[in-house]
């Protein structure tokens, strides 16, 4: 008499297996489901192709619409990394029991003093008053300006 841990195992896939993604094929998803007044059909799925009817071109280039201008992002010499929950690594810091507030910016890649430079500017701060932490790569601004640190980044493209 067999037992059933036995034929259990014969029949469990590993979950290496089950969890394996493979190719997607060429059978539809959806399936037509038939109505009790209906047969089964053997079609199963209906597509419909619609036809815009588009102007004929014009020859005049002044009657054309100008395509949207929209201008094309330079390449900074530094990038700001997002945690893997989507997210600016930028946090506040509190030292000193609470009286020295500073904001920290994490994964920042690249030329750090570049990107201190402009993050200063861009906030209006002196120069000075922004650190880079050349062994961590963390720049450390004075006070809590999370709020502006990460809309300043946002508007970078970050």
């Amino acid at each position: 008499m067999l037992r059933p841990a036995t034929l259990l195992r014969g029949f469990a896939t590993p979950s290496r297996l089950a969890l394996r993604q493979t190719a997607l094929s060429t059978t539809p998803l959806a399936r037509a489901y038939s109505t009790p007044s209906q047969p089964p059909s053997t079609t199963t799925t209906t597509t419909r192709t619609t036809t815009a009817s588009n102007p004929p071109p014009s020859s005049s280039p002044a009657a054309q619409e100008p395509a949207s201008v929209t201008q094309p992002q330079v390449a900074k010499p530094y990038f700001v990394r997002r945690t893997p929950s989507n997210q600016l690594a930028v946090y506040h810091l509190a030292k000193r029991g609470g009286n020295k507030k500073l904001t920290t910016i994490k994964k920042v890649e690249g030329d750090r003093a570049r990107f201190r430079s402009a993050l200063a500017q861009g906030l209006g701060l002196p120069e000075k008053g922004v650190v880079v932490n050349n062994l961590t790569g963390h720049i450390i601004v004075p006070g809590h300006r999370k709020e502006e640190v990460t809309g300043w980044l946002e508007k970078q493209g970050f």
